[in-house]
């Protein structure tokens, strides 16, 4: 596995710094001092979407040109359309995860190419991909390697964690494929870096999280996003094409999990019961939906243990019975 570069302490560039009143030119300002790559007069406006083609919790992702010609996707933060204090809480939010993720640097994450002030807004700027999402890739090549796809997604979330680094919304929404079939982890709004001096960033409200992906300790209130949670919404989006319980509205799945305690249904088409690897490769997955965080293994385990997993080895073995009766319907003969 590639050798993760040791991030420093966002603490280091903002603490006591970026403020909840600093305009955004200032917020660029310290970013770029500090590395970020500043793509604003780098913009070619007229190609820009008018209307955003995504959005989020944070912000709105529109799909613009660089005047080379390059196409990028471009992420604003919402944090200047509101007058009270939550402006500036979008602000410190929107400045860390633009520093963590610009230190990223490995083939299973979405590189960030720079930011800018895009339309009055703090925007991050990456390369666009036209195979889109994980599940949309999966819906025009259903004939993709889906071992391999799974084997990269581990590897992405080992280099975050190697560098200390809680995605907080991992899911197949955000993973984005890249044009030689390459899955790689992005949008960053959840993650935070563990290290105590990060605390100055936090609100006084809940983390924020996607249901179906979320461990059931967060769903209890009992703590907020970490590596645990992480391995839990880890899942296998990558192999079944499909959300978490598809079959089962919110409402369903929040009962499910917080008081029926249970996980999502085996897929006996992709991970047949008569499939050693198939049985092996479920035990891992159910260790990753354990409701104690403790018993969930680590990122590396689980990495490890589909590192040689291929779509071959999860194909449906014939029943030794009947191997054996047919031997000897041979030797009558």
């Amino acid at each position: 596995m590639q050798q993760p570069t040791r991030i420093s302490s966002f603490d280091q560039v903002s603490h006591g710094v970026v403020g909840s009143l600093m305009p955004v030119g200032d917020v660029i300002a310290l970013l770029t001092k500090h590395g970020c790559t500043d793509l604003t007069l780098y913009f070619d406006h007229s190609a820009s979407s008018n209307h955003p083609i995504a959005n989020g919790g944070l912000g709105d992702v529109y799909r613009g040109r660089l005047v080379n010609g390059t196409s990028v996707a471009i992420k604003t933060i919402r944090a200047y359309e509101s007058t009270d204090n939550s402006s500036g809480i979008y602000q410190k939010r929107a400045a860390k995860e633009i520093y963590t993720w610009s230190k990223c640097e490995h083939p299973n994450i979405v590189g960030l190419m720079g930011l800018a002030v895009f339309r009055n807004s703090l925007a991050m700027v990456s390369r666009w991909e036209k195979n889109g999402n994980l599940l949309y890739y999966l819906s025009h090549q259903p004939g993709a390697d889906r071992c391999h796809l799974s084997k990269s997604i581990c590897a992405g979330l080992a280099y975050l964690h190697e560098n200390k680094i809680i995605h907080g919304d991992l899911k197949g929404d955000n993973v984005l494929i890249g044009a030689d079939g390459t899955p790689m982890l992005m949008d960053f709004g959840n993650a935070s870096v563990i290290d105590a001096t990060l605390q100055f960033t936090r609100t006084k409200s809940g983390p924020s999280f996607s249901l179906r992906w979320t461990a059931p300790e967060i769903l209890r209130g009992k703590t907020g996003h970490t590596t645990a949670a992480d391995i839990y919404a880890l899942g296998m989006e990558a192999l079944t094409a499909n959300i978490p319980y598809p079959e089962k509205n919110d409402q369903v799945v929040l009962t499910t999990v917080l008081f029926k305690k249970k996980g999502p249904a085996r897929p006996k088409k992709i991970i047949p019961e008569t499939s050693i690897y198939g049985n092996i490769l479920w035990a891992n997955l159910r260790s990753c939906w354990s409701h104690n965080p403790q018993r969930r293994p680590g990122i590396k385990v689980v990495w490890d243990a589909m590192m040689h997993l291929t779509p071959e080895m999860l194909q449906e073995i014939e029943d030794e019975a009947e191997t054996d009766e047919d031997d000897m319907n041979e030797d009558e003969d």
